[in-house]
């Protein structure tokens, strides 16, 4: 199962479950509050009380089956090499879990997202309300970046709908990809509209967005 949720109702849940052992995987040096095992793929021991911090690969950690009773993943799922291999790490170490990425339309805003791994971006993380399956299609850039990482706390509590794709996963995580292929059917008098960008260069032209 898996459905749209928020950072409150998660926290509130994690709170209302003082027993629950919950790790923050991909804490980096600030983590959940709430948690009481941090994990990253960066050495952050310095930042955690002695024996709360393990390093390693999101996708595959030394973590026991079901060690877990929570796990949370914030920007992180769009980092991944092999999406499908992190998911299964995530339902194997634990019950349930919150997972947070931003959104295609923010990711293209934000200057760095288009760096190299292990900081850059792979994918565009979305959520399939039809289906209830995560879907990830390989990152683009089409906007100009016009924002620093620094701005997003700024705007957060004002758009943060727009910004970032939160979700409630429990005993399963249904996931697909996609390939580079968008569509757009209006439903009135407009044509249907293609963009199959498989095989293709991707234009270097940057749409601005003034504020």
């Amino acid at each position: 199962m898996i459905r749209r949720t928020s950072r409150e109702y998660m926290i509130k849940m994690i709170k209302g479950n003082p027993n629950w052992n919950v790790l923050d995987l991909g804490c980096g040096t600030d983590g959940w509050k709430c948690a009481n095992m941090y994990c990253d793929v960066v050495d952050c021991t310095k930042h955690y009380p002695e024996g709360a911090f393990v390093q390693s690969e999101g996708d595959k950690t030394s973590f026991a089956d079901k060690e877990f009773d929570f796990v949370i993943a914030t920007h992180i799922a769009e980092h991944v090499p092999d999406p499908k291999k992190f998911m299964a790490e995530l339902m194997r170490i634990s019950k349930r879990g919150y997972i947070e990425t931003p959104t295609p339309f923010f990711d293209n805003l934000v200057a760095g997202n288009g760096n190299p791994i292990p900081h850059g971006h792979l994918w565009w993380v979305t959520f399939d309300d039809d289906t209830g399956e995560i879907v990830f299609k390989p990152r683009i850039h089409i906007l100009e970046e016009v924002l620093t990482p620094a701005d997003t706390t700024t705007l957060t509590p004002f758009f943060e709908e727009v910004m970032v794709t939160r979700l409630y996963w429990e005993d399963d995580i249904s996931i697909r990809e996609e390939e580079l292929v968008f569509t757009h059917i209006p439903g009135n008098s407009s044509p249907n509209r293609k963009l199959d960008l498989r095989n293709k260069e991707v234009p270097n032209r940057k749409w601005r967005i003034n504020f």
